[in-house]
């Protein structure tokens, strides 16, 4: 993108160039370039930048590829913990379920053992106060 900004920026300043026939001497030292040579150079850069944006594209692909690969994990782990507890949610509730039900089993056992040994401790000693 900084090549593109910068080539348009030089064809459109005003750029000093003398164009020159061959045997002809240069009016200034540095470097001359022909016109195939140039066109060379600017196709270079043009290939070159298009490399470059398809290589980011690549690997902005394969970013969002991993990213997405990511957060389907975290889903699908997510979805089974949640599973996973609802699960032990039904367990615990039927567990407490059953627990309930042995609960006034018990309750009425030990009232029930309460009133039965009460009875027999008070029938036992008016027995013994009898004779």
């Amino acid at each position: 993108m900084f090549l593109y900004t910068l080539i348009a920026s030089l064809w459109a300043s005003d750029i000093d160039y003398i164009t020159i026939e061959k045997g002809e001497a240069a009016p200034f030292s540095g470097k001359l370039m022909s016109t195939s040579a140039l066109v060379q150079i600017v196709e270079t850069h043009e290939s070159e930048i298009l490399r470059l944006d398809l290589e980011k594209e690549y690997e902005l692909q394969k970013q969002a590829d991993e990213f997405q690969l990511k957060y389907e994990l975290y889903e699908t782990r997510c979805t089974a913990n949640t599973e996973m507890y609802q699960q032990m949610i039904d367990v615990r509730d039927k567990e407490l379920s059953i627990q309930s039900k042995k609960d006034w089993i018990q309750q009425l056992a030990f009232f029930g053992g309460f009133v039965l040994g009460t009875t027999v401790a008070v029938g036992i000693t008016y027995s013994v106060n009898q004779n």
